[in-house]
C-alpha cells in the first residue's frame, strides 16, 4: 500500500500555477527529501500532503483512500499527517504542556499524555526542559520541541518545511539525529524539504527534485539559470562566470538549464583526457551515498557530481582540490 498517490495534481494562484504533477507514488515508511530552489513547489507540495491546502485540481490519495478535502474528512486525516513549520510557534506555557496539547486534542488519558510526552522529550533530548517556558527557547531547541510533539501524536507521515535551516550547527546535527531515529523506528514516514543536497543524501535515498513546480527527476539536482549565445556556429549557455556547456541549436536566449550529476566528467586539473571545453573547480565537499560519492565543486556555481566508488579511487580526490569539469551535451536537459 502507498502512502501518498499524486494524480494530475495542479496549484494555481493568481492564475499562476505553481504546482504541476502528473503523476507522484510515495511508499509508506522511510524518509523522503523535496529538493529544489526557491519558488519550486516544495512547501505548496508539502501543505497539500498535510491536507492543510485544497489543490485546485486533480486527486490526492492517501493509503488508497482519495481525499475529498471536505471537514469531516481533514478532521480524520490532519491526525495521520503532522506538519513541521519552518518557523514552528510554541505556545506560552511549559514545554511539556505544548507537546501535551495535539494528545488532549485526540482525547488520550492523562496518564498516557504524561508517558507520551515524557518518552518524545526523552527522543529529542529535550526532557530536562520540560517545564521550560516553552517561548524563551533557542531556535534548535525550539525545532527539537516541534518535533517532539509531533511525534508523540503518532501520526502516519511527519512533514517537515526546512527543519534545520535556521539553527546551529549542534542542533542540525542532533535534528539529523532525531529524523534517523523516527525513520528506524518505523512507526512514522518523513517527508522534509530541504535546499541542502549533502543533507538530503545523509539522510535517504528517496530524494524528489522540483523545479518550476514540476519534477524533473531524481537525476537532475544541478538546475541553473542559463543565458545562451552563439560563438563561431555552437550554440553556447553560461552559467555563473565560469561554466559554459555546449547547447543545441535551437536553444532559447534564457532559460533553465538540468545537469545530470552522473553524467559529468571530471578529472585531475593537469589530466590529459581533459576536454578542451572543461572548467576548472575546486572540490569543496563530498559525502558517500551508498555505493556512489556525491562531489560538491565549485566552478563558479555549485555544481553537484556523483561519481561511483571505482571512478572516486581513481580520482582520488581531496577538499580543496582543483579538478576540471566538463558536462557533455547529453548531460542536459532544458526546463
Amino acid at each position: 500500500m502507498s502512502l501518498y498517490d499524486v494524480r494530475g495534481l495542479k496549484k494555481n494562484y493568481n492564475g499562476r500555477t505553481v504546482l504541476d504533477l502528473p503523476a507522484l507514488t510515495i511508499d509508506v515508511g522511510g524518509m523522503v527529501a523535496l529538493l529544489g530552489p526557491n519558488g519550486a513547489g516544495k512547501t505548496t507540495l508539502l501543505h497539500i500532503l498535510a491536507f492543510l491546502l485544497r489543490p485546485s485540481s486533480g486527486q490526492l490519495v492517501f493509503q488508497d483512500q482519495p481525499v475529498a478535502f471536505n471537514s469531516t474528512q481533514l478532521h480524520r486525516l490532519r491526525r495521520q499527517a503532522v506538519l513541521v513549520e519552518q518557523h514552528p510557534i510554541l505556545f506560552s506555557t511549559t514545554v511539556a504542556k505544548n507537546v501535551a496539547f495535539g494528545l488532549k486534542l485526540r482525547g488520550l488519558a492523562r496518564r498516557e499524555i504524561a508517558r507520551r510526552v515524557d518518552e518524545s522529550l526523552e527522543m529529542v533530548g529535550m526532557r530536562a526542559f520540560a517545564g521550560a517556558d516553552g517561548s524563551h527557547l533557542s531556535g534548535g531547541e525550539t525545532q527539537r520541541v516541534a518535533i517532539a510533539r509531533a511525534v508523540a501524536c503518532r501520526p502516519q507521515v511527519i512533514l517537515m518545511d526546512e527543519p534545520t535551516s535556521n539553527v546551529d550547527m549542534e542542533n542540525r546535527s542532533v535534528i539529523e539525529a532525531i529524523m534517523r531515529e523516527i525513520r528506524d523506528a518505523g512507526q512514522s514516514a518523513i517527508i522534509f524539504c530541504t535546499h541542502d543536497l549533502t543533507q538530503a543524501a545523509r539522510l535517504t535515498q528517496t530524494r524528489l527534485h522540483l523545479s518550476d513546480g514540476r519534477l524533473n527527476g531524481a537525476d537532475y539536482e544541478n538546475t541553473f539559470p542559463a543565458t545562451v549565445s552563439r560563438e563561431d556556429n555552437q550554440m553556447w549557455g553560461c552559467l555563473g562566470h565560469q561554466l559554459r556547456v555546449r547547447m543545441p541549436s535551437d536553444a532559447p536566449a534564457a532559460g533553465r538549464i538540468a545537469i545530470d550529476p552522473r553524467r559529468i566528467q571530471v578529472a585531475a586539473l593537469q589530466s590529459d583526457v581533459a576536454k578542451p571545453e572543461s572548467c576548472p573547480g575546486r572540490v569543496f565537499q563530498m559525502v558517500a551515498d551508498g555505493d556512489e560519492v556525491r562531489l560538491m565543486v565549485d566552478v563558479g556555481v555549485p555544481l553537484t557530481i556523483i561519481l561511483s566508488f571505482h571512478a572516486y579511487q581513481d580520482l582520488n580526490p581531496r577538499i580543496g582540490d582543483r579538478v576540471n569539469v566538463y558536462c557533455p551535451p547529453e548531460a542536459l536537459t532544458m526546463l
